[in-house]
């Protein structure tokens, strides 16, 4: 596990250094930007309906972790139920969230999504909805305590092992991001996403930290509304959106195998997501408000 987090961190390393030396296309991250916007836009009375139910799902996580403290017995105790809190509210809200990827990506493909889907798909993500808050109850776990442990060392070592600490956390939850994306669009197993989420971050830093700054305004806007106008049905068509447009430079490897790596870094935007904006249009801001006019 240390060797593929170190290679993270090279890998990552040499596509900074070499960025600077090759022409970075934002073609497609503009017609993302644009493209999710629209999404959201067009099913926002589905976002709104989820996000409300997901309201309800960490309204119950929080009061499971908050009632966890007031159970009685020593600090091992506490811990213990703290942990489990910790464990039971991760594994709900992962169910739930992953529940939703099939309509996310209905929506990111041009369809309507269905409410239904979403409680039809709760009982097939238990298992992997399970390991995802499991892996992440382990995460919380690791960073909130090993991170302060480094740091009361109060010597160089403690701050060169809170760093190190600090990059395996954000990459992680940078490559999540992800996870729920590559299980709705390619149906791998638990573990096959998860191997994934680090490849497909390795090859497109810059796009992940991207899709990461949206998620990032999303939740701020989440806050904000207290979760009806943005949440975790949003941000899964925001990654669901991302890695479906990514997937295409994929399918252009495939066909194109014998590409030098110069040519490789030159994909071809613009001819790639013709389809696509085809079928999303020119989408003025006036279309967004009053749509009867376009």
């Amino acid at each position: 596990m240390a060797l593929l987090y170190f290679t993270i961190i090279q890998k990552s390393i040499g596509f900074i250094d070499c960025i600077g030396k090759k022409k970075y296309s934002m073609t497609m991250f503009r017609f993302f930007l644009k493209k999710n916007f629209c999404d959201i836009w067009d099913n926002l009375f589905h976002t709104i309906v989820v996000n409300l139910l997901n309201v309800v799902v960490f309204a119950v996580s929080g009061f499971i972790c908050i009632m966890s403290t007031y159970i009685p017995g020593g600090e091992v105790s506490l811990n213990v139920y703290s942990f489990l809190a910790i464990l039971v509210s991760s594994v709900l809200i992962s169910i739930f969230t992953f529940a939703e990827g099939d309509n996310a990506l209905k929506i990111a493909s041009f369809e309507s999504p269905k409410l239904h889907n979403l409680f039809k798909n709760i009982f097939p993500c238990i298992k992997d909805g399970a390991l995802f808050g499991l892996f992440i109850t382990f995460l919380i776990c690791v960073t909130f305590t090993s991170i302060p442990y480094y740091l009361r060392l109060g010597s160089l070592l403690g701050v060169f092992m809170t760093s190190i600490v600090f990059w395996i956390v954000l990459i992680t939850i940078l490559s999540l991001q992800w996870f729920l994306p590559i299980r709705s669009i390619m149906h791998n197993g638990f573990f096959k996403c998860l191997k994934k989420c680090y490849i497909i971050f390795m090859d497109n830093v810059f796009f992940t930290i991207g899709v990461g700054l949206v998620n990032l305004v999303n939740l701020f806007v989440m806050i904000f509304s207290l979760g009806i106008l943005n949440g975790p049905a949003t941000m899964t068509i925001t990654t669901t959106d991302a890695l479906r447009l990514r997937l295409y430079k994929y399918d252009w490897y495939e066909v194109n195998p014998n590409l030098t790596k110069e040519q490789r870094a030159d994909v071809p935007w613009k001819e790639l997501l013709e389809k696509d904006r085809r079928i999303l249009g020119p989408r003025g801001w006036k279309s967004f408000i009053f749509p009867w006019k376009d």
